[in-house]
């Protein structure tokens, strides 16, 4: 049919082959330099921020809550990240789950943005994740979630800076 068919080598990094595999591996063991190496740039998932149940606004913790494809992501727990936000570069944490300590049931990646308290509903959020701190974990009530996502801002800012 006049289809031309092109064979392309075998891509190797370090002697092991670059697959869709193996960065998904990469990614599911927070070896995010790897994936950056593999991918050729950094591991980012984009999205549009949504509504949620607005519950981290009420504990001194707003979050922007990203649209997820129904397709989970290769990752879960919590992260330092960088945010790019219309040019500009914001430095914040992530947590990618169910949030089982206020009985979520459907994966949510939010993301709480350092010194920053504008309102951001519609527009486009780009997240890459540097460092995972730590999985997500169910808590006894939202006074010892909160106590936990200071730590994990406070450790977070010192893997940032």
């Amino acid at each position: 049919n006049g289809t031309e068919v092109i064979a392309n080598q075998t891509v190797l990094l370090n002697g092991s082959r670059v697959s869709s595999t193996r960065i998904r591996e990469a990614i599911l063991q927070s070896n995010f330099q790897l994936a950056q190496e593999l991918l050729g740039r950094p591991y980012t998932f984009s999205g549009k921020v949504v509504y949620g149940q607005q519950l981290g606004r009420t504990i001194g913790v707003p979050t922007a809550n990203l649209w997820i494809p129904k397709q989970r992501l290769p990752i879960a727990g919590v992260y330092a990240v960088k945010c790019l936000l219309g040019g500009e570069l914001l430095n914040g944490i992530a947590n990618m789950g169910i949030r089982p300590t206020v009985d979520g049931s459907k994966p949510v990646l939010e993301i709480h943005l350092f010194n920053f308290n504008e309102s951001i509903y519609g527009q486009r959020l780009t997240v890459e994740f540097k460092n995972k701190l730590r999985d997500e974990k169910k808590f006894d009530n939202i006074d010892l979630l909160k106590e936990q996502i200071l730590l994990d801002i406070s450790q977070a800012k010192q893997i940032l800076e």
